[in-house]
């Protein structure tokens, strides 16, 4: 009995996963890339975590933790300390690729083993680039055949409103199977169709799943409510059931020709702020209602100035540049000056409850099916447009602002003054 006993715990202990060890894993540059490594003996799939461009926060840990109790083998590897770079949307811009193809080769326990890349963000294109440079040698390209990616940015620099996207090479220029994890609260989920456009052309199968009631960062950031912690709580098995789904795609893949992806990019420099407009938008798309029932369309609002702004609630800078609208409709005390605030993609009645305890001076219109998403070529949210009394764009602006500041008073008021 005694010997039966030590040999169950001799089995519980075997099974048991070893948790976190941090480790400094050296590739050929010399670099020492920080390493969480949840190790378990004969893991099912062996991952290889790039978490997003703010860094680890925390919460990684004990995603990665359940992963590994399901037979996962988890490098969560921590780049902003091995670099010591700051966080932020363009901290991985010079990161080495040849540093996380090395650290690849290594977790593949030098090219024996399968590794699926996990990528959040802008982490995302550092993966593929990496994925596809192990694509380019013929004993390296099996290493990786599949990633993961929760809500993948590969916009190439900052959007300009009512310009079309320009995307980073690597989109075009993938080819393996991947899982796209994006929340329904971004705007991002509008532009699904065409990134799965995009990525096809490289070769990439591409699945992509939809997380209702949840906005980016959902996995690693402290939930907004009970939605949010419902989700991070079901990250692993969301991860875990993309492993088994990228299993019916897992054949080698070798590279895509670059430099055709970098003319379909179309790489040009991209600006922010509120600038003048030189995007194609011509026919301008409006016909919503507002709270109070009324329609709106662009002809009953011919020789006004128009100021539409596209929003949502789960948006934080969209919800923080309300007052500034409020205050730039007061500020501005002329009939032909028109603020409409167009919501995107949800209910009249939520509307209408999160803007109940505020005093808004402008109409705000619904669009609850994201209508407006495609003529306005929304990337984003807030995104908002000037327009003139003849209905032509004269400015356009992504991303919040303080709107009652002295420039744009300026010049609206200036538009105004034209006949």
């Amino acid at each position: 009995m005694l010997i039966r006993i030590h040999y169950f715990f001799l089995l519980l202990f075997l099974s048991f996963p070893v948790f976190a060890e941090e480790i400094q894993a050296q590739v050929n540059s010399g670099t020492e890339i920080s390493v969480n490594l949840f190790k378990t003996e004969n893991p099912k799939a062996v991952i290889l975590w790039i978490p997003t461009e703010y860094g680890i926060h925390g919460r990684e840990h004990a995603t990665a933790e359940e992963l590994n109790k399901m037979g996962i083998e988890v490098w969560l590897i921590d780049l902003h300390s091995t670099y010591f770079m700051p966080t932020g949307r363009r901290s991985y811009s010079n990161i080495k690729t040849k540093d996380i193809t090395d650290l690849i080769i290594r977790v593949s326990h030098n090219k024996q083993r399968e590794v699926t890349l996990f990528a959040t963000g802008r982490a995302a294109p550092l993966a593929l680039q990496a994925a596809r440079e192990l694509q380019l040698k013929a004993d390296t390209r099996h290493i990786v055949k599949s990633a993961i990616l929760f809500h993948p940015n590969f916009y190439a620099g900052t959007a300009e409103a009512g310009k079309d996207i320009k995307y980073l090479p690597i989109t075009f220029a993938t080819n393996l199977a991947l899982h796209i994890v994006q929340p329904s609260l971004s705007g991002k989920r509008y532009q699904l169709i065409a990134l799965k456009e995009h990525l096809h052309q490289g070769g990439s199968d591409v699945t992509i799943q939809i997380i209702n009631g949840v906005s980016d960062g959902f996995n690693i950031r402290q939930p907004e409510n009970k939605t949010e912690e419902k989700y991070y709580k079901k990250t692993p098995s969301i991860i875990n059931n993309a492993i088994k789904l990228l299993n019916f795609y897992n054949t080698t893949r070798t590279a895509t020709n670059i430099s055709q992806a970098k003319k379909q990019a179309g790489m040009a420099a991209i600006n922010s702020g509120l600038q003048v407009y030189q995007g194609d938008i011509r026919n301008l798309y409006l016909n919503f209602k507002d709270l109070k029932g009324h329609t709106h369309t662009i002809e009953q609002h011919r020789g006004e100035v128009l100021l539409l702004n596209f929003w949502a609630t789960w948006c934080p800078p969209c919800v923080k540049e309300l007052p500034s609208l409020n205050r730039l409709q007061s500020k501005i005390d002329n009939s032909h000056f028109k603020i409409l605030a167009i919501n995107i993609g949800e209910k009249t009645s939520d509307v209408k409850k999160f803007l109940a305890p505020m005093s808004i001076k402008f109409p705000v219109l619904t669009d609850p099916q994201g209508k407006s998403v495609t003529p306005w070529n929304l990337i984003a949210f807030p995104s908002s447009f000037v327009i003139d009394k003849h209905g032509v764009i004269r400015y356009g602006l992504f991303g919040g602002l303080e709107w009652d500041n002295e420039e744009v008073q300026h010049i609206i008021q200036r538009l105004l003054k034209e006949k």
